[in-house]
């Protein structure tokens, strides 16, 4: 219960602090154009209406309600991800607490950018090639989490084991199983 009250706070101050420093830039912030490092880091505001990192590219103006429901079905996503990854192997479970945190706070900040802002207010440029926020930020924390269980896992895990064994690992034999198993070991 310990752990589940600290991640839970984790993930709170995560989504407050981008929330809050959001709050400041629209307030404070808004036209500023300053260079953090040069000719690599930019702080320029900007609210990206389109919702989403491919609709910005293609310029397409994404429905909120598609974007609620895709926010949801990632929630849903992350939790099996985590429930699967929990199933094969319980030494990693620092990595998939913080991909859990990280990709949760991240789709919750993503939540509040689509319903209260009606897009998100990215600040960060990076080499003049896009403009991201720190939701941005935590989801790639929570997938570079996610990554690096997966690489742990092959290497002392799955690596040493044998066909018959691989073959109990797999995910539709995990889904046959109802997902009642949290832990293999």
């Amino acid at each position: 219960m310990k752990r589940f009250f600290a991640c839970f706070l984790i993930l709170a101050v995560l989504v407050a602090i981008d929330q809050v420093s959001k709050l400041v830039i629209a307030h404070y912030f808004v036209n500023a154009d300053m260079v953090l490092i040069p000719d690599i880091l930019r702080f320029r505001p900007v609210l990206n209406t389109y919702l989403n990192w491919i609709a910005s590219i293609i310029e397409y103006k994404t429905p909120v309600w598609f974007m609620i429901a895709a926010q949801i079905f990632s929630l849903a996503i992350v939790f099996l991800y985590y429930r699967y990854l929990s199933y094969l192997w319980t030494q990693g479970r620092k990595f998939l607490n913080g991909m859990v945190v990280f990709l949760t706070a991240g789709i919750m900040c993503s939540f509040v950018d689509v319903v209260f802002w009606g897009g998100s207010l990215d600040f960060l440029r990076l080499f003049d090639w896009f403009t991201f926020d720190l939701k941005d930020v935590y989801l790639n924390v929570g997938v570079i989490s996610a990554l690096i269980f997966c690489v742990n896992y092959y290497l002392k895990k799955y690596s040493k084991l044998s066909k018959e064994e691989r073959r109990q690992t797999s995910i539709l034999l995990w889904i046959r199983k109802c997902m009642l198993s949290s832990a293999r070991e």
